[in-house]
């Protein structure tokens, strides 16, 4: 036999087929004769595909199965705000529900504040007017001045809401 040329120092094996003098013996028609004892400790006779016995190492149990990359836990930031998601959204749902329905009201509330600044500024014009002629004429009889101002709309629930602001000025 030719040996193949090896710069390493592993020895080289020959792998060669036993066949058993019993499982050729056995013809047609005759019973199977039982096999012999394994040969060493951690063998067993196994059959192969093609209908043959031969005594082989058996591996039980699953396969070692490759480990992967390792798994990250998940940061608790993230936990947190998956969990808050759901209130945040939902508060997010309500309030703007809420605005809707409050959308009549604070439009007759601005319109009431629109018209009460007005009344303010008409009164502040009225009364630095009177004081500005009574100053040029010295003195003189009593002065009135009023102004007011009305804005009506409609409550959330159908209801009719009336803001009215009244300002009055006297000199004396």
């Amino acid at each position: 036999m030719n040996r193949p040329a090896r710069a390493d120092a592993q020895p080289v094996y020959t792998i060669t087929q036993h066949r058993p003098a019993d499982v050729i013996a056995v013809s047609h028609g005759a019973a199977p004769v039982a096999p012999p004892a394994p040969p060493t400790v951690g063998v067993e006779l196994v059959t192969l595909p093609g209908g043959e016995q031969r005594w082989a190492y058996v591996q039980h149990g699953p396969l070692p199965v490759p480990a992967g990359p390792a798994r990250q836990p998940v940061p608790a930031w993230a936990k947190t705000a998956a969990l808050l998601m759901w209130s945040a959204a939902g508060s997010a749902a309500l309030a703007g529900w809420g605005l809707s329905l409050a959308g009549p009201w604070l439009e007759a509330l601005a319109w009431a504040l629109v018209a009460f600044a007005a009344a303010v500024t008409v009164v502040a014009f009225v009364v630095r007017g009177l004081f500005s002629g009574l100053r040029r004429r010295g003195g003189g009889g009593g002065n009135r001045a009023e102004a007011t101002a009305t804005a009506t709309g409609r409550t959330v629930l159908g209801g009719k809401v009336t803001a009215t602001a009244t300002a009055i000025a006297r000199s004396e």
